[in-house]
């Protein structure tokens, strides 16, 4: 297969990457990034500059999600992300929230599905070293299955969900997406926002937004660009209009 081998080896060094970067966050003091969510991001994304990890969500497209999010009332208390990786934007989503309703906010949450345990494992370090694991649960195998078992539980309510992050295979955004609408999670005002939707891309997941969606839920969308110079740059954030 032309290119294998070259892929074998990207997917082998990013993942020993990413094991450097935990080694690199666990050994610094424990008080330097416990309570300092956007230290740690800034550290993060530093080290992957350094030493070429790709994939991380970038601080410029988490300030563009956060100033999109602070346009939303009520503020968002519960976010479901799909895509952890080595939990950058999870302990964005964390801090936003705490900035939104205090730091000892006790009704604040992020679900978050990895579909690979070393990586989770890695995410859940750092999330850890944020003093944000009391906020942030990692999920470890398909994102699909870990939010049916939330449902199933009665973890996640009808309705509960304000934020839905995607950022992980694109073929799997728009299903993904159909998933929360199927489990009824949406409300009138709650937010999808997808990452990497101008590059690799996602059409049929642009296309469903777009359009204002199928069925009962129904989106008003727009593409977020940000001041991003790693790679892609939009955002695409859609407000849920109807359920």
């Amino acid at each position: 297969m032309p290119g294998h081998t070259d892929d074998v080896s990207l997917v082998t060094r990013s993942a020993e990457v990413q094991q450097q970067l935990r080694e690199h966050i666990v050994s610094q003091p424990a008080d330097k990034f416990a309570g300092k969510p956007w230290q740690l991001v800034q550290e993060i994304e530093q080290f992957a500059n350094e030493k070429r990890l790709p994939m991380i969500f970038r601080s410029a497209k988490i300030s563009t999600s956060k100033t999109f999010l602070e346009t939303v009332e009520p503020k968002p208390k519960t976010v479901v992300e799909f895509g952890t990786f080595v939990g950058t934007s999870a302990v964005a989503w964390a801090a936003i929230l705490q900035e939104f309703h205090g730091a000892d906010a006790k009704d604040i949450k992020v679900y978050t599905f990895e579909f690979d345990e070393k990586v989770a494992a890695v995410a859940k370090d750092i999330i850890k070293a944020a003093g944000l694991d009391h906020i942030v649960e990692v999920f470890v195998g398909p994102g699909s299955e870990s939010l049916k078992k939330l449902v199933a539980e009665g973890r996640l309510q009808p309705g509960q969900v304000d934020v839905v992050f995607i950022d992980h295979w694109e073929k799997f955004y728009l299903p993904d997406l159909k998933l929360v609408e199927e489990l009824k999670l949406f409300h009138v005002g709650s937010v999808a926002l997808a990452d990497n939707t101008d590059m690799p891309g996602a059409p049929d997941y642009l296309a469903h937004v777009q359009k204002g969606g199928e069925g009962p839920v129904k989106y008003e969308s727009r593409s977020l660009k940000s001041q991003s110079s790693h790679g892609p740059s939009i955002v695409e954030a859609s407000r849920i209009t109807a359920v």
